[in-house]
């Protein structure tokens, strides 16, 4: 039971800091353009991002263990992207060729992730 309270705790603190860092990231990207493309382009860079290092915690060693998964993975990540916002623009836009992009980039960013942290795995294997 305290392994449960354990990983809860991690997911939280994680994603505490991961939505403080996605608010920065966002308000310093989102202030380069008018609304509504300086939230669109912020969102998108917060997610490639978000995406990237997703893929990267699943493969990389530094990152393996289930304590560590949850933090790095589940926390700061999940609390760094944000699909409800991307949710919100297709709400209110309908699926633009924008989101459409977005959406496909992030599934590119994660596959790059998580093949340098296989990479990076095969060298400490070998």
């Amino acid at each position: 039971m305290l392994a449960n309270w354990r990983v809860a705790g991690l997911v939280f603190i994680g994603g505490a800091i991961g939505s403080m860092l996605r608010h920065v990231l966002h308000d310093f990207v989102a202030g380069f353009a008018k609304y509504p493309e300086g939230e669109m382009l912020a969102l998108a860079t917060v997610n490639l991002l978000g995406s990237y290092f997703l893929g990267l915690v699943v493969r990389h060693p530094l990152f393996f263990g289930d304590l560590r998964q949850a933090f790095f993975g589940t926390g700061i990540a999940g609390g760094f992207t944000t699909m409800s916002a991307v949710t919100m623009f297709i709400v209110v836009e309908d699926l633009t060729s924008d989101i459409a992009l977005m959406l496909f980039g992030a599934v590119i960013c994660f596959a790059a992730g998580w093949h340098q942290g296989r990479r990076k795995a095969k060298k400490k294997a070998a």
